[in-house]
């Protein structure tokens, strides 16, 4: 049976209470390593999807309008989501060295992006509002294999700040364009919904079996006081936050997690 608490075993139908020392004793007794029921960010997210598929696992806002109907992406479509990008990096040469770099606002095809990046390889948010200096030399520090990143759309200026350190970025194979246009192949850009599409949702072709110890992404520091550097975040860096932030929130479901952080920060 599957407790409350998807990434904890140990953990039944109510989430435990630390009132006093001896609540805190009682819950250490059993491991964290006997209690963490995943690995890797990607088989948590198959952890979740098996327990509820139907679930909204993302209920998504296009004009940032309350009253507008939300896309919803059920937990069963989100992991589906998450192989297939998974697996189209892995079709453009991406192992679990190589980095994916990305540089998009905070749209379905972002989450998508970070967990299948980091099922492939190593994801690598970044800011995209930061100086085109600044981000050619972060995607060159992370020694940037594919770059995903929004096309020329009204209001936002990132395609354009791709087109400026493209051509300094050395190990840059591939750029994957989200929205904006139909891609240019012959230049080594690639639509992302016509380069997804193919993709198995059922399993990753790699066959890779993701450690706790493997790096899941960089991310890189703020910048305000020098060029922003690469922090490394291993896949049982974030499991484990995502088991202690669960103990704290006591998350059910049916609840509701309202995120405002864009990707690139390290929450």
């Amino acid at each position: 049976m599957t407790g409350i608490h998807l990434l904890d075993r140990a953990i039944g139908s109510d989430y435990p209470t630390f009132a006093s020392t001896a609540d805190i004793r009682a819950f250490e007794q059993t491991p964290y390593s006997e209690r963490i029921a995943a690995q890797s960010t990607y088989e948590a997210l198959k952890c979740g999807a098996s327990a509820n598929p139907d679930a909204p696992a993302i209920q998504f806002l296009p004009n940032a309008d309350p009253a507008d109907t939300p896309v919803v992406i059920t937990y069963r479509d989100f992991i589906a989501k998450v192989t297939q990008a998974a697996n189209m990096f892995h079709a453009l040469g991406v192992g679990p060295n190589d980095v994916v770099s990305f540089m998009l606002p905070l749209v379905p095809e972002a989450f998508t992006t970070l967990f299948g990046a980091e099922a492939a390889g190593i994801a690598n948010p970044v800011n995209p509002l930061l100086e085109p200096h600044q981000i050619a030399e972060i995607l060159e520090a992370a020694k940037t294999k594919v770059l995903v990143a929004l096309g020329p759309l009204p209001g936002t200026d990132i395609w354009q700040k791709v087109e400026k350190v493209r051509g300094s970025l050395k190990h840059l194979k591939a750029i994957v364009q989200v929205y904006g246009g139909g891609g240019d192949p012959a230049n080594g850009i690639h639509a992302f919904n016509d380069l997804i599409k193919p993709q198995p949702a059922d399993h990753l072709v790699s066959g890779r079996q993701i450690k706790a110890s493997d790096t899941a992404a960089y991310f890189h520091t703020g910048g305000t006081t020098g060029t922003p550097k690469l922090v490394r975040h291993s896949h049982g860096n974030q499991v484990y936050q995502a088991w202690a932030i669960n103990l704290v929130l006591k998350a059910k479901p049916g609840g509701t997690l309202l995120f405002g952080m864009p990707l690139f920060h390290v929450g």
